[in-house]
């Protein structure tokens, strides 16, 4: 694989990309009944705003991974991502509610803010992350129940909490994850197997509780 191949790669982040995906799926089995289309479509929606449009946003803003892709094809990727997932947002507002509007607005408005860090920076902190990924989990479990229950406003709540933390770790960790620093502090590596412990979990949790609810039959395959 070519050097500029694994820069297109690296700048999915893997890690972070599936919890954002896990985050989706937790919501989504919060639901009584999943609809396995609605369900594929809204994991598909989250990478491309996540995992990609965010992520190459964010390497626009300062370089903060140093890879040498020309900035015209950091753009290209992230608005296409983004206009990509915009367009599913909308076919699930069509055919399931269009109060889904209000978590497309969000999910587009926390992207841009702070992935480009705009208004000096300004929603560039944990606790806009706590909200966008908080959100996630709301707006997953909206396309199959649309309704907002006390108790998944709860848990969204709680897992955005746990988005934000995990955001800290993140910060203490960096100069020894992306920046590739030797001498970084044991506080810093420390954080960074704090964070990918954090990380292995939710992935795992998101996944038995989605075969359990497959296990269950209370996923209506839909196609």
């Amino acid at each position: 694989m070519s050097m500029n191949s694994k820069e297109y790669l690296k700048l999915l982040h893997l890690p972070t990309t599936s919890c954002i995906l896990a985050f989706g799926i937790m919501g989504t089995m919060f639901a009584p009944v999943v609809y396995f289309d609605r369900f594929l479509l809204n994991l598909l929606q989250l990478f491309l705003i996540g995992g990609v449009s965010a992520n190459y946003l964010d390497e626009i803003q300062g370089r903060p991974w140093h890879t040498r892709m020309p900035e015209k094809h950091l753009w290209i990727i992230a608005t296409t991502s983004m206009l990509s997932a915009v367009l599913i947002g909308i076919h699930i507002m069509v055919t399931v509610s269009y109060w889904f509007g209000i978590f497309i607005v969000l999910w587009i408005f926390f992207t841009f803010t702070y992935d480009l860090e705009l208004c000096n920076g300004y929603f560039h902190n944990t606790t806009c992350i706590a909200l966008s990924w908080g959100s996630t989990c709301l707006g997953s479990y909206f396309i199959h129940n649309k309704t907002i229950t006390p108790s998944i406003l709860v848990f969204s709540i709680i897992a955005g909490s746990i988005a934000g933390q995990g955001r800290n770790l993140y910060e203490r960790a960096k100069i020894y994850y992306k920046d590739k620093n030797s001498s970084a502090s044991k506080k810093s590596r420390r954080a960074w197997t704090l964070l990918k412990t954090l990380i292995v979990f939710i992935d795992i949790y998101a996944l038995i509780i989605l075969a359990w609810r497959i296990g269950t039959h209370k996923v209506v395959l839909v196609f």
